[in-house]
């Protein structure tokens, strides 16, 4: 019969730390704590030496129960309401890779040496609006959900021929709103990025006692008839006083749900007068106004006003023509911009 093993009793295991003094004594690091306890807890069975192990270790640092959990899109969206349309917010932000090309005025010549890089963006400019139009087609007829009941697609308005019609509108009544500080009215009908802003410029006035005056004379250019604005071509049309730049719709990560952004560049002659103006002006503007739509479980909402953008530079025009990847880097940005206005990982 074998002879059992003696083990040594735990009082003459002793350790000395280099660091420590006769005087003052000082604690082992992390390091030899760990060497102090598996010298002072070896067993002969594995899993009992795991066990305490783990448990001493615990003890010691437990970083993991410190750090914050991370939850799903769709855990989140329950608990901050379920995805429901109060609690959703109105400003994701400006659409990735959006083309906003100036006037001809502001463009390559036709003429040598510039002719190719003109005929290049305006083939550009084509495309872009021939895939928007498809994709909005696309996403509000074609995708669109069956009907429970009757099993029809419950197609929603495309609205082509209403665009120029509800910027035009969104940006009297604001500019209006803004000048006599009727806040009421900016909150029904602005996003709220610009929502805030007009809020503070309202506030900052107030407490110089200023006046703003603003109104609209006229718009520059030819007034199309609606009909032209249904088909992509519109943004081809020479001379006209508010013109389609884009109108892009992605969809959103939740069913049924989509974002729609519109770009309209107005050339109007305005008469205003701000807190720093002594008398009312006259300005002829080119503003290129952005209005969009949330669309959110198959209820869509109101158009609103998103603010006002500057055209692209040729930088950012050579940069869009040099991407070969354009529908990936927009579905990529806009998950990025949606997780980052909702606060969502």
């Amino acid at each position: 019969m074998s002879r059992p093993v003696d083990l040594l009793p735990r009082r003459i295991i002793q350790t000395y730390s280099p660091f420590s003094s006769s005087s003052r004594s000082s604690k082992p690091c992390l390091f030899c704590a760990h060497q102090m306890l598996s010298l002072k807890s070896r067993q002969f069975s594995t899993t009992q030496r795991r066990d305490a192990t783990v448990g001493k270790m615990k003890a010691i640092s437990n970083w993991d129960a410190r750090l914050p959990k991370m939850h799903a899109v769709k855990t989140q969206m329950a608990r901050q309401g379920g995805g429901k349309t109060s609690a959703m917010p109105d400003d994701l932000g400006r659409m990735p890779s959006a083309l906003v090309i100036s006037s001809a005025t502001k463009l390559p010549s036709w003429l040598p040496p510039t002719f190719i890089k003109r005929a290049k963006i305006q083939w550009l400019r084509l495309k872009t609006a021939a895939q928007d139009c498809f994709s909005i087609i696309y996403l509000q007829w074609w995708d669109a959900p069956k009907d429970p009941v009757t099993g029809k697609r419950m197609n929603k308005p495309l609205e082509f021929s209403n665009r120029t019609e509800i910027a035009k509108a969104l940006h009297r009544t604001f500019n209006m709103a803004l000048a006599a500080g009727d806040t009421g009215t900016i909150e029904k009908i602005a996003c709220t990025g610009l929502l805030n802003s007009a809020k503070s410029r309202i506030q900052r006035r107030k407490r110089l006692r200023a006046k703003e005056e603003w109104n609209l004379r006229k718009y520059i250019g030819i007034n199309y008839p609606r009909f032209l604005q249904k088909w992509p071509l519109s943004a081809l049309l020479p001379g006209a006083s508010v013109r389609v730049i884009q109108d892009r719709l992605a969809p959103l990560p939740f069913p049924n749900s989509s974002f729609r952004q519109c770009t309209v560049r107005i050339d109007s002659v305005q008469v205003a007068k701000t807190a720093s103006m002594s008398q009312r002006q006259f300005f002829n503007i080119t503003e290129y106004v952005v209005i969009q739509k949330l669309t959110l479980h198959g209820k869509e909402q109101d158009w609103k006003l998103w603010g006002t953008v500057e055209p692209s530079t040729m930088e950012d025009i050579d940069k869009i023509m040099g991407s070969s990847a354009t529908s990936e880097t927009l579905a990529t940005r806009l998950r990025d911009n949606f997780s980052n206005a909702t606060g969502m990982m």
